[in-house]
């Protein structure tokens, strides 16, 4: 799977926070202000990459399934992201034979 491709559409899902990551570090960054803990951007970042990192080899996964012949539909209701991941990489494959 392309990189370009993936981070195309996990940027308009991250800005939209599909997963709730914004929502998880205001909570841990209130926790940590209440508890006068402190907490560093480096570490905000650090936790953003790899959750991004683990939703990138979560996709490859997905793929290489899909391409096996294994799982032919994700559930639409859950899975928005897998499809519209699916729908782009379809849309560069036909795009590269034209």
């Amino acid at each position: 799977m392309d990189r370009k491709i993936f981070n195309k559409v996990y940027a308009k899902y991250f800005k939209a926070d599909y997963w709730l990551t914004k929502k998880i570090i205001h909570d841990k960054l209130l926790y940590a202000k209440e508890n006068n803990i402190a907490v560093k951007l480096i570490d905000i970042k650090q936790y953003l990459r790899r959750e991004k990192e683990k939703c990138f080899n979560m996709m490859i996964e997905r793929v290489k399934i899909i391409n096996d012949g294994g799982i032919k539909q994700y559930p639409a209701y859950r899975e928005k992201f897998t499809h519209a991941i699916i729908k782009e990489l379809n849309r560069s494959i036909k795009t590269e034979v034209l």
